[in-house]
């Protein structure tokens, strides 16, 4: 069911007009006044689907080509156009190229984006198929609007698929991650870079780190002192979401964030709300490690404490104390599709407080170097600056083309 008739010969897109241009046009087809032809040449006519989209149809006799859309795919494909078009992008429907037809295309300066409705399920071999086909036709980006989202990757910044939802009324939503929107706020998120792809949540400020002390007996002189850990971080991207990332124990770790002078402070002052004096965190070697490594020690006798009986402690139920402190800005690696708050998307953090995540919370390379992320940076300005990048390569990576 075509969106796109030819008008007395001009291409006219039905869920543009007005309710009243609407209903003057199916009075004048109807008087024969004007003449609506389909896409395929035949004669057409004007009318209204159930879920209240206006669309083209064949007339009696016609060869069928409006045929095998559901009422619910013409509609988002008519929200779509109506968001492209108050976004300043030309919107057109059912247009075709080399192998595909896309459901609308969006064309602003000679860059050109497709979305496409997805009804139907259909296999992500199929959507890679088909996104590749739109890419090597010199398409900027696509952005996928499906039913049928299981099983599908979430993030994935070469392929954008999002969860759509149309309701009995016709209302339709978009599901971006943990969060749903409008379909039509959706498509103008992406066209005014609102909605984009992120590695990191992060904000640039201050994270909040969960700290838990315990009781330590030295095996040495046999007293008793305070160690502490960081259960986990917490950081709040400008987007809004929230991610609590719980730390993995490290065994002999060269760095560690309960040796950060917040940390310290916060660890210090939980022991001795303990009653005891708390423990030092220094660069050790050991004969169990066999090198250097960041380690508790007796505040008593300077004896190392082992890492493996810290782990042990805290594993077994050996929190006795908790607190919370802020500590420098920090990121939580999670790909996902960011929604802008009033300040923007998360922002892309800088290298050096990647550098410093992974150095304090990451695997050691020296032990697990499979659990290693690489990460590419690339920093995209704002569309039409001279300090970004090109329109065409920006909206390419906003949807998921590097």
């Amino acid at each position: 069911m075509p969106l796109s008739g030819l008008i007395d010969g001009e291409r006219v897109v039905s869920c543009l007009l007005s309710d009243e241009q609407w209903a003057t046009l199916k009075d004048d087809v109807r008087e024969k006044r004007r003449t609506i032809t389909m896409p395929c040449g035949w004669r057409g006519m004007a009318k209204t689907s159930q879920l209240g989209t206006q669309y083209f149809a064949h007339a009696p006799g016609g060869d069928g080509c409006s045929a095998g859309e559901s009422a619910q795919h013409l509609r988002a494909k008519a929200v779509i156009v109506e968001a492209v078009s108050r976004a300043g992008w030309i919107a057109a429907t059912e247009v075709p190229g080399d192998g595909w037809v896309a459901d609308v295309m969006a064309t602003k300066g000679g860059v050109r984006v497709v979305f496409e409705v997805q009804w139907s399920r259909q296999n992500l071999s199929d959507y890679r198929l088909r996104q590749e086909r739109y890419l090597d036709s010199g398409i900027a980006s696509v952005a996928w609007f499906a039913r049928h989202v299981d099983g599908l990757p979430e993030s994935d910044k070469q392929l954008p698929i999002f969860g759509l939802e149309i309701d009995d009324e016709g209302e339709t939503t978009a599901v971006i991650g943990t969060a749903t929107i409008s379909l039509a706020q959706a498509v103008d998120r992406l066209l005014n870079r609102r909605l984009q792809h992120r590695d990191y949540v992060a904000s640039g400020r201050t994270a909040l780190a969960e700290v838990d002390a315990g009781v330590m007996d030295c095996y040495r002189c046999h007293e008793s002192f305070g160690v502490w850990r960081v259960r986990q971080t917490v950081v709040e991207g400008l987007c809004g979401r929230k991610e609590a990332r719980r730390l993995v124990p490290r065994v002999f770790a060269q760095n560690r964030p309960e040796a950060l002078p917040e940390i310290r402070v916060a660890g210090e002052s939980l022991s001795r709300d303990l009653g005891v004096a708390p423990g030092r965190i220094f660069r050790r070697r050991t004969q169990a490690a066999g090198k250097h490594y960041m380690a508790f020690t007796c505040p008593h006798c300077n004896a190392t404490c082992g890492d493996m009986f810290v782990v042990e402690l805290f594993e077994n139920g050996g929190t006795a104390r908790s607190d919370q402190t802020q500590v420098s800005p920090s990121v939580i690696p999670l790909p996902h599709w960011c929604l802008a708050g009033d300040e923007g998307p998360c922002p892309i953090p800088p290298p050096g407080v990647i550098a410093e995540y992974e150095r304090l919370y990451a695997p050691d390379r020296a032990h697990d170097p499979a659990e290693q992320t690489t990460v590419d940076h690339a920093h995209v300005g704002h569309i039409g600056s001279s300090s970004g990048i090109p329109i065409h390569q920006a909206l390419g990576r906003m949807f998921g083309r590097r």
